[in-house]
């Protein structure tokens, strides 16, 4: 999970949001409950929620990821705009943009109607998850100051799944390749004979350092393990000494 920014309301929402949600909440008074309004009349009061011109805003936001797994399900047509405060609880929200998110259907399923007001989970667009996890091996896992919003957000999304953790094994194995293969570079450019060697050795140091820091670019999967790895590698952090000599 990484830090997300909102991007400004679409026109069609503050146009429209202020009569979808009457509409909403006038059917709520008729039927005496959210729960009560019949699924087709229901569907056709929410559907205006997931018109395009809110997606490919709320979409973009993420830079095509879900807000909490960091997948990117657009490649397989699994992006979904999600109810952070559900709309189940709080049909009042249903409109509103500050309560959408960008999810992939794993997470939005795993999170489903799970109570935000009365039992909090973490928001990437409101909160920084850098200040919340850490990462232990393949693992997501909540700071000290943060345990008990951060566990709940772990186990509501279920972001210690197979499907999560199998993907992040996979890049850990590349950054442990990586980071011993760039301990070997810096010793083979300390023991470089000459100028013109060293130099050689430097710019190969200098394209490796590029290569793996697009892992960990805001825009790619699992961007937020990545940094993390990067941020705790010695020899990552050694060779950019040794570049900016």
């Amino acid at each position: 999970m990484i830090k997300l920014n909102r991007d400004a309301k679409p026109e069609i929402l503050i146009n429209n949001e202020h009569s979808w949600t009457s509409q909403l909440m006038d059917a709520i008074t008729a039927f005496g409950d959210y729960s009560k309004i019949p699924n087709e009349k229901k569907e056709k009061l929410l559907v205006h929620y997931r018109h395009q011109e809110i997606k490919s805003v709320l979409f973009q936001s993420s830079l095509q990821k879900c807000a909490f797994c960091e997948t990117k399900p657009g490649e397989s047509g699994n992006i979904e705009v999600e109810h952070f405060a559900p709309k189940s609880i709080y049909p009042e929200l249903a409109f509103k943009w500050e309560n959408f998110l960008p999810a992939c259907r794993k997470c939005n399923g795993s999170k489903d109607d799970h109570d935000t007001g009365n039992f909090p989970i973490v928001n990437p667009y409101d909160e920084n998850p850098e200040d919340i996890f850490h990462y232990n091996d393949i693992k997501i896992a909540a700071n000290d100051a943060h345990e008990e919003v951060g566990e709940r957000t772990i186990r509501v999304c279920g972001l210690n799944s197979v499907r999560l953790m199998k993907p992040r094994a996979d890049i850990l194995v590349s950054l442990h390749s990586f980071s011993q293969a760039l301990d070997e570079a810096i010793k083979d450019y300390e023991e470089a004979e000459t100028d013109i060697k060293k130099q050689n050795r430097k710019r190969k140091i200098r394209e490796a350092l590029e290569a793996i820091e697009v892992l960990a670019n805001p825009s790619e999967k699992f961007s937020g393990f990545c940094k993390a790895y990067l941020q705790k590698c010695t020899p990552y952090h050694e060779a950019k000494r040794l570049v900016g000599e």
